[in-house]
């Protein structure tokens, strides 16, 4: 077998044909590392980010990506090596490949047969399985590729596959009797890991094998000495063994037999789900051998933390011989209990009699310790208040190992720290099934996910759910989720006897300190969404500082989640759904004032950033705003973020946009029309850039619905941007409608540039419809209405608009002089989005020239600078033109990728015009590579799009185009 295509397992290498590929510098190499890492899974463009720009990404991320995957797929091409796997997916990318072409799976693949070898008692092809696996392994994965967090588990996952690998492949030399090799590598691994009882007990028993008692039994004192330098301790009994045996006296200790005890609580009997944690806290458990291990588990109220480590406890019993102790630390009473009490406990549990228990803590703590050197206890500490509670409880040395439950954080623990957080949803159903009984949610599965979303996957609101549902027969599923729907009754259903999710997240809250409390109920007043710490420092009213200290305590006892840092480097949170409406319930308690002034402030400090991020913007929209060319920040805590929304505004908005939709909604509940048209119209710039359609046309429309009779400017200002969002979506006819409206209302109250930037859209549904006289008639009012309020930017955009008539005429010597001055206007402006669109114009003069060469440059440059501002939605269009070019000049594989790509932009986007003339173009290539039945397929579906929009003559074309397919052969 040749060399694996990929390599992961050393530093990233690509080969084709025994040769190495050279694959770009240090970012397109992570990119496809990455991909790698994940072989046939989706990749986000964020995890991407993540990966390529650790620190912060830059406004151009999302193109550079673009970029970086599409020089990817040449590379591979260009050295023979099938770049089809390189998929592009809605938001990210797949590679696919096969198991032979990665080391990484061809390792997992020779390590499974060794291991299916072994088991059948086949040492020696279990021993050549192993070494073709580890002959694979050519340094630390991807090591010569900066690191990332991103891949830090599957990094992890593959390093320790390779050192159990080891292990077991020395366990196999060990039977088949290859000493020579075998003390080498144990040598070598004891130089490593000298704590390591396997090792020394595995390099004991070779030397005594092999003949060479005096070494075994050298390197059995060794192994005592530094066992008992290191940790205090003697040999464990699978070591001892081997050295009485190496030694000659095998039977002279008498076993040591201990009545173990068993103090844990009675199991959950229909304990459900939880497999992975379960996996993981077991797999913990298991190291607990050469040293104690700790295992902290974490999570809100009601994620079912305690029962969780109690039904792990009773699973690993066995291989805690010695027994099990377990204390409940009172972490949520009004007096959590002393270590000083819990100590003697545990001694007594031990066996030690109370007149011996000492009366110092600390020397309770140290003959806890004794105890349980040389035994394998296993210990759980439920309901832990801190670490300072829990440190003086755990062991030393030994094999023991303590599970410890807390709703806090412990970072000071140390231990492995498991979170806890909502139930997987198939799990959740299994456990609700499970109480209610299965055949109560037989031909109800909406209704049963529904009881799901409403409990959010938490454990105790699913097992609330469950019971109410066992114990009253008449209801259904549906039934139950229709009770849940109202977010504000919602924790009234939740309840069950002693069960309450209400009365379990008082427990937490009521021991928050007010700075806490205060931040917790804000929580109720902000949208279901991750807000940035900085809006619930607005929403309380403080300083910045103390609702950090507040949010960090809201976290660390996890009543709010920390979701990471937005793209400007602010961190965020997310208050599960069912603790978000016990805050809701504490913050409807306040008074209509207090409440009032809390949304006023959330609603003043997002218009006024809203208005320094558009003043910012990269691209300039052709619209109307009624705020001052460069804005005053807002006041308080959202001051202090003014700057980083200033140099990202882009991303700013793409990380706020769903809680500033909410925000319009709120105002117009305020009775802040004026304040709510605003904001709108201060995020049209960004839906347009990003695509936002269906955001666009709901702000503007609640604003213009609470409007009794339109007839101001912000009125007319909002009607021309719904004019324009209907001119995407090819509703021509309501375009025009819009557009001159707007036109009217802004001549009515002597807005000239209102009325020119309206009548530039007016002239736009004029040239779609072919209507060009009167397109050129529009586009030159606009034009001077432009000029008479000193526009420059406007200017720009009427010279563009009156040179794409003439080039729709076919004439491009007309077109010329306009070009050539929009173009000089966009550049000497700096508005580097209208100089990409000026460009596209250009390039059609080209082709109506017949210099298909300068064309395809001056698209490239437009497609760069629309990359480089992250307008996808641009960028698809000059990717269709480019594509059309490539695909008449015969250049079919790069024609494919380009209209693929652009296809799937504008399908999400819903450019149905844009699809529709892609689908044809690609019915085209297909054709003309022979590929009948998917050029049919795309024809197709051209005209049915072609005839919903009522394109009739475009219709007629393709229609043409299939009659000549079906003419044809094939």
């Amino acid at each position: 077998m040749g060399e694996p295509t990929f390599g992961l397992l050393g530093p990233l290498r690509v080969w084709a044909a025994g040769v190495p590929v050279r694959i770009g510098g240090p970012k397109p190499r992570a990119a496809l590392a990455t991909l790698l890492l994940q072989p046939g899974r989706f990749v986000s463009v964020d995890v991407l980010t993540e990966v390529l720009w650790p620190g912060g990404a830059p406004p151009s991320a999302v193109a550079n990506v673009r970029t970086y995957v599409r020089n990817l797929r040449r590379a591979l091409t260009a050295a023979g090596i099938p770049a089809a796997g390189l998929r592009t997916e809605p938001s990210g990318y797949a590679i696919d490949v096969a198991p032979d072409d990665v080391d990484m799976l061809l390792f997992e693949r020779h390590l499974d047969r060794a291991r299916a070898a072994r088991d059948r008692g086949d040492d020696v092809a279990a021993l050549h399985g192993y070494e073709t696996a580890l002959g694979l392994w050519r340094g630390g994965v991807l090591q010569d590729v900066p690191a990332s967090v991103v891949w830090d588990p599957g990094v992890t996952r593959l390093e320790e596959l390779r050192a159990t690998a080891v292990d077991e492949c020395l366990g196999v030399r060990l039977r088949l009797r290859d000493y020579a090799l075998l003390l080498a590598e144990l040598r070598s691994r004891l130089s490593e890991d000298p704590l390591r009882e396997d090792l020394w007990r595995m390099l004991v028993r070779a030397l005594h094998d092999s003949g060479r008692t005096t070494e075994a039994r050298s390197a059995y004192a060794e192994a005592e000495r530094v066992l008992a330098a290191e940790l205090g301790t003697e040999p464990s009994r699978p070591l001892r063994a081997v050295g009485e045996e190496v030694n000659g006296y095998a039977a002279r200790r008498p076993a040591v037999v201990s009545a173990p005890v068993c103090q844990l609580p009675m199991d959950v009997p229909d304990f459900t789900g939880r497999t992975a944690e379960i996996a993981a806290l077991e797999e913990l458990l298991s190291a607990a051998d050469r040293r104690p291990v700790v295992a902290a588990v974490s999570g809100p109220p009601g994620s079912g933390k305690s029962a969780l480590a109690v039904h792990v406890a009773h699973r690993a019993r066995a291989a805690f011989p010695d027994g099990q102790l377990f204390v409940d630390l009172g972490g949520l009473s009004d007096r959590p209990r002393d270590p000083a009490d819990v100590l003697a406990e545990m001694l007594r549990g031990l066996g030690v009699v109370d007149s011996t228990v000492p009366a110092e803590r600390s020397e309770r703590a140290a003959l806890l310790r004794s105890r349980l050197a040389q035994r394998r206890f296993l210990i759980v500490l439920d309901d832990a208040v801190d670490g300072t509670q829990v440190r003086p409880l755990l062991p030393g040395t030994g094999g023991s190992a303590v599970l410890v439950s807390s709703r806090r954080r412990m970072p000071d623990l140390p231990a492995h720290h498991l979170a806890l957080g909502e139930l997987r949803r198939d799990e959740a159903r299994a456990l609700l099934g499970s109480v209610a009984g299965p055949d109560r949610l037989a031909g109800d599965a909406a209704g049963a996910d529904r009881v799901l979303a409403g409990c959010g996957s938490l454990p105790l609101a699913v097992r609330i759910a469950g019971s109410r549902l066992a114990s009253r027969r008449a209801w259904t599923a549906a039934t139950l989720a229709d009770l849940l729907q109202d977010e504000r009754g919602r924790l009234d259903q939740l309840q069950a006897g002693e069960l309450e999710v209400r009365a379990s997240a008082e427990l937490s809250y009521r021991h928050l300190p007010e700075a806490a409390a205060a931040a917790f109920r804000a929580f109720g007043r902000l949208p279901a969404e991750p807000v940035g710490g900085w809006l619930v420092a607005v929403a309380v009213g403080g300083a910045a500082g103390d609702a950090a200290e507040a949010l960090a305590t809201l976290a660390d006892r996890h009543l709010i989640e920390a979701v990471g840092t937005d793209p400007l480097g602010l961190p965020r949170y997310r208050m599960h759904d069912l603790l978000r409406c016990y805050a809701r319930e504490l913050a409807d308690a306040d008074t209509f004032t207090v409440r009032r002034r809390q949304q006023l402030r959330i609603v003043d400090a997002l218009t006024a950033l809203a208005r320094t991020a558009n003043a910012a913007m990269p691209t300039r929209f052709l619209g109307v705003f009624t705020a001052a060319a460069h804005p005053a920040g807002p006041a308080g805590p959202g001051a202090e973020i003014t700057r980083a929304v200033r140099a990202r505004p882009v991303e700013w908005f793409e990380t706020e946009r769903r809680i500033l939709v909410a925000t319009v909604e709120s105002a117009l509940r305020l009775g802040r029309v004026t304040q709510a048209a605003d904001l709108a119209l201060e995020l049209a710039s960004f839906f347009d850039l990003r695509g936002y359609y269906g955001d666009w046309l709901r702000t503007h429309q609640l604003v213009l619905d609470a409007i009794p009779a339109p007839s101001d400017a912000r009125a007319a200002a909002l009607l021309r941007n719904i004019g324009q969002l209907h001119l995407y979506r090819d509703r021509y006819a309501d375009a025009r409608d819009s557009f001159v409206w707007a036109r009217a209302i802004f001549g009515a109250v002597g807005h000239p540039a209102g009325e020119a930037v309206a009548a530039a859209g007016e002239g736009s549904v004029h040239r779609i419809l072919g209507d060009l006289d009167a397109a050129l008639a529009t586009f030159t009012d606009a034009l001077g209405g432009f000029g008479t309020v000193g526009d420059r930017h406007g200017e720009a955009v009427a010279r563009n608009a009156i040179a794409s008539v003439w080039l729709e005429r076919g004439n491009p010597r007309a077109a010329a002089s306009w070009l050539d001055g929009a173009l000089a206007l966009a550049r000497d402006l700096g508005d580097r989005h209208r100089e990409a669109q000026v460009r596209r114009r250009i390039a059609v003069l080209h082709d109506l020239r017949g210099e298909p060469d300068l064309a395809q440059a001056e698209l490239t440059r437009a497609l760069d600078i629309f990359c480089d501002l992250a307008d996808t939605h641009c960028a698809a269009y000059v990717q269709e033109s480019i594509g059309e070019l490539c695909l008449r000049r015969g250049n079919a594989g790069e024609a494919s990728a380009l209209l693929a790509d652009a296809l799937a932009v504008q399908r999400q986007l819903g450019d149905r015009r844009a699809e529709a003339s892609l689908a044809c173009l690609l019915g085209e290539l297909h054709r003309a590579t022979g590929r009948v039945q998917t050029a049919r397929d795309y024809f197709h579906r051209s005209l049915s799009t072609w005839r919903r929009l009522e394109a009739h003559d475009r219709a007629d074309v393709v229609h043409e185009k299939l009659r000549a397919l079906r003419s044809g052969p094939g």
